[in-house]
């Protein structure tokens, strides 16, 4: 994807993965302080741990301490994350971001759900109910979005968030589990209610097909990763990408 955005955009450089072990955080830290990167992305479960690793957060990353890009400015680090952001241009770009007074069900409470339940906090929501498979987590997140409105937690269990699900304009599963693991059945959802998975490989995401074939309005996290991944690129080079010829990209990729 942005090596798709840098060629669309004119922008000479190179964007590489880097798969790490928990043990090499610190030596890759070190690499970048030293400058052999402009800055990178960073993905699940290291969004809290490299958070902890930058001298600034800014934004939404200092709210939430966590982070998925980082710019590295005189050997320090600034860290945000587009999550939010990207989320709420995603779902906008569906026509399927709720109405002003809607009630919301996250499921999980990682990084990625995080930013979801924050975005949604913006709406603003009637309320917003998040469950997770460690009661502890989901607390947590509600207790770093006190404030912010009607937040509580939801038992990670299929009565619970089925009588939640009753209610919700929108249900988003922000967890690393499919539709076999999750307490959650995307069929009985209300028929006006919206379903989106953030996970986007490998496609069709089961949560996702199960939504439409019963008329639901659905969407997989295709969408946002294209929209922070632009915003990050942004941040990077200054340019804004042409998302047609990004979005193109990152649909073959996926698929490939």
């Amino acid at each position: 994807m942005h090596q798709a955005a840098m060629q669309a955009s004119g922008v000479e450089g190179t964007y590489v993965i880097r798969d790490l072990a928990p043990s090499e955080i610190d030596a890759f830290v070190a690499e970048l302080r030293e400058g052999r990167y402009t800055g990178c992305n960073v993905t699940t479960p290291y969004k809290a741990v490299m958070a902890a690793r930058c001298d600034y957060l800014e934004g939404d990353a200092e709210s939430l301490g966590v982070v998925n890009t980082i710019s590295v400015r005189g050997g320090r680090l600034l860290g945000v994350t587009t999550d939010a952001d990207g989320f709420e241009l995603a779902l906008s770009e569906e026509s399927m971001w709720p109405r002003q007074g809607a009630t919301a069900l996250v499921l999980g409470a990682g990084g990625a759900a995080a930013a979801v339940a924050l975005a949604l906090t913006r709406v603003p929501l009637l309320r917003l109910r998040i469950a997770a498979r460690r009661d502890a987590a989901a607390a947590d997140l509600v207790d770093r979005l006190r404030g912010s409105g009607d937040i509580a937690t939801v038992p990670w269990d299929r009565g619970a968030i089925a009588a939640t699900s009753r209610h919700s304009a929108i249900v988003v599963n922000a967890s690393p589990v499919g539709l076999e693991s999750l307490p959650f059945d995307p069929r009985s959802v209300p028929a006006a209610c919206s379903v989106v998975d953030l996970r986007y490989r490998p496609r069709p995401i089961d949560v996702v097909a199960a939504a439409i074939e019963t008329g639901h309005r659905a969407s997989d996290g295709l969408e946002m990763l294209l929209q922070q991944g632009l915003l990050s690129f942004e941040i990077w080079t200054g340019k804004v990408a042409p998302a047609a010829a990004v979005r193109s990209a990152l649909i073959r990729a996926v698929e490939a």
